[in-house]
């Protein structure tokens, strides 16, 4: 069904975005791209409808890129339960960033397919956010070229 899909970017989350971004661009060679944050509800409710944090969440992210691939490294806060109170590498710690050339049929497959969640479309900017019926976020990103 995907045959002209191609990986974007993996996100993952990091106890500390500071020292992650310091570790992979001082030892690993990755040049950093852009920063965001905070993201936070009372400024911006992507928090709940992107990322499927509770909306006390506090987020910070970083774009990095080395060969040509690109990581996401994403550190939150949550009201009253401290610095990443999800452990690191699960849901809603990590997504596959997809990019994907016929996106409006890729997307009308795969809301046929039972248990998917979807968070967010936004068919102007190009993007949706969903859960596969196993539990990895997906973001689906329209045609060619980079943006997060």
């Amino acid at each position: 069904m995907l045959t002209e899909t191609r990986l974007a970017h993996c996100s993952f989350v990091v106890p500390d975005l500071d020292a992650a971004v310091q570790f992979f661009t001082n030892w690993l060679g990755f040049e950093l791209l852009s920063e965001e944050g905070p993201i936070q509800s009372e400024h911006d409710d992507r928090i709940t409808r992107q990322y499927a944090m509770p909306d006390k969440a506090v987020g910070r992210a970083a774009l990095l890129q080395q060969g040509g691939q690109h990581l996401e490294l994403r550190e939150w806060e949550v009201y009253g339960q401290g610095l990443n109170p999800l452990r690191e590498s699960t849901v809603p710690g990590c997504s596959i960033a997809l990019r994907i050339s016929n996106f409006d049929a890729t997307l009308a497959q795969l809301k046929q397919i039972p248990r998917m969640r979807f968070l967010e479309t936004n068919q102007e900017a190009g993007f949706v956010y969903c859960f596969t019926p196993y539990g990895i976020q997906l973001q689906l990103l329209r045609g060619d070229g980079y943006s997060v």
